[in-house]
């Protein structure tokens, strides 16, 4: 006859198969979720059905169906450093561009495009810039950095004006140029905005660059960003990552101009980077995996990524990345 210590041992046993048996069954599930979150076929993800091959973590905002993996070319590839002058036309337009999938913003632009066009020179050399203005209402062009007052920008360009600035941009590094006219939250954040990169004489060390710029997307005019992204863009380096190769330098020209939130943060998973604050230097100051910049601040990173992989990057700010600014850096 079982005694009343081999029940218990008994029932003990069963209770424990009965929690191993439903933490099993846990364990399970969550693999099969990982699972179906790679092939982007889990349920209330925003990849549920879409056939997208980014996994479905951290955004919340698609870009628009229309754009393939080098519609931002423009915008994410700089040109290559250039020696002499260097003279540009920029025009200042007012149309509708799509920021999000099924979000168009009311944008004014530098040549149609948001941000603008990403300008290049050697320090030392002499950068003219041409603006004509055609929309209905007065702009202008002010550019980070130092250079002669009366070419500052501050004065407006009326509608269907056009000025012309003539600068010897110092020191090297990489400077924001956007309008300046108030409110400087509408014409900043509904687009007018770029990247200027003055490259020391002796140049840098070679390297696969990149230009990131983090924008907020105002598409109802109510000063709240309902989006954001990189390049112009809620989403797009999710479903299309930046490629670069195993072992060699990457350097991304990173600056934060959205401009209804105090402060933004770059952080790349699973590897550190090199800061050089505002480009103004040749080597690193500091090496982490977050790097934090106010409104217009901005610094350039530099990385090597030892093995082959997929590595996110986004703002820690959470609102910003589950509204579009999370990406991949695909390594191959």
């Amino acid at each position: 006859m079982p005694t009343r210590r081999d029940l218990l041992w008994a029932l003990a046993g069963a209770t424990g198969a009965v929690v191993i048996g439903a933490a099993g069954r846990r364990v399970l599930d969550a693999a099969a979720h990982v699972r179906a979150s790679r092939d982007g076929r889990v349920a209330g993800s925003p990849d549920y059905g879409a056939g997208n091959t980014h996994a479905p973590y951290g955004h919340g905002a698609e870009p628009p169906t229309r754009l393939g993996p080098h519609a931002l070319d423009a915008a994410t590839i700089p040109p290559p450093p250039v020696r002499g002058a260097v003279a540009r036309t920029l025009t200042i337009t007012q149309r509708p561009v799509e920021v999000a999938q099924g979000v168009t913003m009311d944008a004014w632009t530098f040549d149609g495009a948001v941000p603008g066009p990403v300008l290049r020179i050697t320090e030392g050399e002499t950068l003219t810039l041409t603006v004509r203005n055609l929309t209905a209402h007065p702009h202008n062009l002010h550019a980070h950095g130092a250079h002669a007052p009366g070419q500052d920008g501050w004065e407006p360009i009326p509608a269907g004006g056009t000025r012309t600035y003539v600068l010897v941009p110092r020191p090297y590094g990489l400077y924001p140029y956007h309008c300046d006219l108030v409110p400087g939250a509408a014409h900043l954040g509904r687009g007018l905005h770029g990247l200027l990169i003055v490259d020391p004489p002796a140049g840098r060390a070679p390297a696969t660059e990149r230009t990131l710029v983090l924008g907020g997307f105002d598409a109802d005019g109510d000063g709240r960003s309902e989006r954001f992204g990189w390049n112009g863009v809620a989403g797009f380096f999710a479903r299309h990552p930046l490629k670069v190769r195993r072992g060699e330098r990457v350097r991304l020209y990173v600056a934060n101009l959205v401009v209804d939130e105090p402060v933004a943060t770059f952080h790349l998973h699973a590897n550190t980077f090199g800061v050089i604050r505002s480009g103004t230097g040749m080597t690193p100051g500091e090496i982490t995996d977050v790097a934090a910049m106010t409104v217009g601040e901005r610094a350039i990173l530099e990385m090597r990524f030892d093995e082959p992989g997929r590595y996110m990057f986004h703002p820690h700010q959470g609102r910003m990345a589950e509204a579009g600014a999370m990406g991949w850096i695909a390594v191959e």
